[in-house]
């Protein structure tokens, strides 16, 4: 009788398995090394964020680093932004070991892939899982992203391999690491619960010692996850709402999510980006012929993992990566019925190396267009062999900047394309170590607003040509651009270099105005906000279509969170009519920095009947400063607002 591949001869199963690990892991890291594309948004903003919590803990200590990682993202979880710390101390202060990361992740979804196939079906099941997985357009499109998806993904398999090794959470040394692996899991993004609950629940109920798994389950988990979810919960719950149902939803949806034309569009972008078609066929066919071994408790299990995925098919957000943490269970749901409809010998082994050969020769044609060229995938792609200048811009624009230590003029974006936004600028900046602050015209309605925030810009950057811009998160690209290109207030930085995709960068200063002495600030009294700035000069006037607010600010102590302020225009009814919200100066400890706000005029309320509510907040947590008693000689001039955390005065 032939050999069996999987219980007579492990040591091939496991030769097997570290293969596909190793060609995986050089492919990714091959085309990372060929691919010049900018990081597109959200992955350019953990790169930076990442950049930035490391930065704190050289300059700051153990102290600083864990502070500005509590605080990186204030409504999201933030331990994707610490997790290239180590990498960074190893291979230097560049933002493209970041990528490591995803090859420790992608270690780990192997080994737990491997592990749960093993330990469920055969280990002929285990690598046939890895070979899947290895091979969805999702999965390894994601590999090569910054993004907070594929190494959740490896944690949640992490954790299923755990619960399922614990044997229904009986064991109680795998109880506790499985807590600690799901307070992990909560740090890197607040979802994973969503992932976790319905294995959870099915292997809690059959546990013997219920009470005991709970308890060994929740301590570690709340000990690692409780001292940011504590202070951070509500803007994470809007921000989840916001995401699943707000405007992000309705951009990145595909029609009423209860008409079958949004479920069949969504499921068809499951099966070509996520699983692919091929698997999704496979899975059918495989389903068509299913053996009795369907009706297994470890099957069962896997129904469990995939139930989630009911709550992104009816829900309003459609990006088909939320639901990379489900793809493992489809993987092995395949790999388990594959193995139980093939022989369990050398020529089952091998139909199964032949079925497994088209998918992955598509990862290379779709990767680097051999055999084939392949049409790319929402997150699976082509490397892009042509660099984009952003060092080069930036270091421009650098040269430009006066030696001032204490202050970090504002660079305005006004193109958001993927390969040029106001994210990846940043991170260049950031990563250039550039005293530029970074701002972007898109996502706001207000075309008063933006103009606004022009007036306090020193330089303007945007794309000529090239890749069209958003008419729904840039609607007022063109009306800046033009505003720009017809002041008299900014003159052109020479560049004018051709970008990749065809169009060309456009760099912009404000022009210097004749030097004028000016007396330094007056300041007549001392309001505090949060122990950190105090207010001491705020006069709001009346001008030419607009009212311009002046605030002297006085910075007490340092602080590793970032500060803005907001300026509320509101009528007699407490009702805001217009504002504008602005980042604080960069001033040193003790010393004092002016401030200006123009808010136009709305043209239906007359002057008589506004007010100004003004304060100070923290951008990521949305969170205001706390204003301390105010003396009562100013309790005539301002009045204690919304609970502490604003002011309101009249207009002069």
């Amino acid at each position: 009788m032939p050999q069996k591949f999987t219980a007579e001869r492990p040591h091939i199963a496991l030769l097997s398995a570290a293969l596909l690990f190793t060609l995986f892991a050089a492919t990714t890291l091959l085309w990372i090394s060929l691919d010049h594309f900018p990081p597109n948004w959200d992955d350019a903003w953990y790169l930076t964020k990442s950049l930035a919590v490391y930065d704190s803990g050289t300059d700051k200590g153990v102290a600083g680093y864990f502070s500005s990682l509590n605080e990186a993202f204030g409504f999201k979880a933030p331990l994707i932004a610490g997790l290239p710390s180590p990498l960074y101390l190893l291979f230097g202060r560049r933002w493209h070991a970041a990528y490591l990361v995803n090859i420790v992740s992608m270690f780990v979804l192997f080994v737990a892939l491997y592990r749960i196939g093993y330990r469920s079906w055969t280990r002929r099941t285990g690598v046939i899982a890895i070979a899947v997985a290895g091979t969805m357009p999702l999965l390894y499109g994601l590999v090569r992203w910054y993004l907070v998806e594929y190494s959740l993904t490896a944690l949640v398999c992490c954790a299923m391999a755990v619960l399922l090794e614990s044997d229904s959470l009986q064991d109680p040394v795998l109880t506790l690491i499985f807590g600690a692996i799901c307070g992990f899991g909560l740090l890197l993004k607040a979802s994973f619960v969503l992932f976790l609950l319905p294995p959870v629940l099915f292997a809690w109920f059959p546990c013997r010692r219920r009470k005991r798994a709970a308890v060994l389950t929740v301590i570690p988990c709340l000990a690692i996850a409780l001292p940011w979810y504590a202070v951070h919960w509500h803007p994470v719950l809007v921000n989840a709402l916001d995401a699943a149902y707000g405007t992000p939803a309705a951009v990145q949806g595909t029609g009423p999510i209860f008409s079958l034309s949004a479920i069949l569009t969504y499921l068809e972008g499951v099966a070509r980006s996520g699983i692919s078609v091929y698997f999704a066929a496979l899975a059918v066919a495989l389903i068509a012929i299913a053996p009795s071994r369907l009706t297994a408790r470890n099957l069962r299990f896997l129904l469990f993992w995939l139930l989630p995925f009911a709550v992104f098919l009816f829900g309003g957000n459609k990006d088909v990566r939320y639901i990379a943490p489900i793809l493992p269970a489809v993987a092995l749901l395949i790999a388990a019925l594959l193995d139980a409809a093939l022989p369990p010998n050398w020529v089952g082994s091998a139909i199964a190396m032949l079925l497994l050969v088209f998918p992955l020769l598509s990862v290379f044609a779709v990767s680097f267009g051999v055999p084939w060229h392949a049409q790319e995938t929402a997150y699976a792609r082509r490397y892009a062999p042509r660099p984009w200048p952003h060092d080069e811009m930036l270091r421009l624009v650098a040269s430009h900047i006066p030696r001032d230590p204490t202050r970090r003029p504002l660079l305005l974006v006004g193109s958001d394309r993927a390969a040029l936004n106001a994210n990846n600028i940043e991170l260049t900046a950031v990563a250039l170590r550039l005293p530029l602050r970074i701002e972007t015209t898109a996502h706001e309605t207000n075309a008063n607003t933006l103009f606004d925030r022009l007036d306090q810009s020193e330089f303007f950057l945007y794309e000529e040509r090239g890749e069209p811009e958003s008419a729904v998160f840039n609607p007022h690209f063109a009306a800046i651009v033009q505003r720009v290109k017809s002041s008299d207030s900014f003159t052109e930085i020479p560049y004018g270099k051709l970008l990749p995709d065809g169009g060309t960068a456009r760099l912009f200063r404000r022009l210097s105005q004749p030097a004028i002495v000016q007396p330094p600030p007056r300041e007549e009294f001392a309001i505090n906000f949060g122990e950190i700035f105090e207010a001491t000069s705020v006069v709001a006037r009346q001008e030419s279509g607009s009212v311009a607010v002046r605030y002297v600010w006085r910075q007490l102590q340092p602080s590793s969170q970032e500060c803005w302020s907001f300026t509320h225009l509101i009528d007699s009814t407490g009702k805001i009519v217009a504002q504008s919200d602005r980042p604080l100066p960069l001033v040193e400890p003790e010393r004092v920095a002016q401030q200006e706000i123009r808010i136009p005029l709305p043209a239906s309320t007359p002057i008589s009947a506004l007010r100004i509510r003004f304060g100070l907040y923290n951008p990521p947590t949305s969170v205001r400063l706390p204003i301390g008693s105010l003396p009562l000689t100013l309790t005539i001039r301002f009045t204690l607002a919304d609970h502490g955390t604003a002011l309101i005065t009249p207009i002069q």
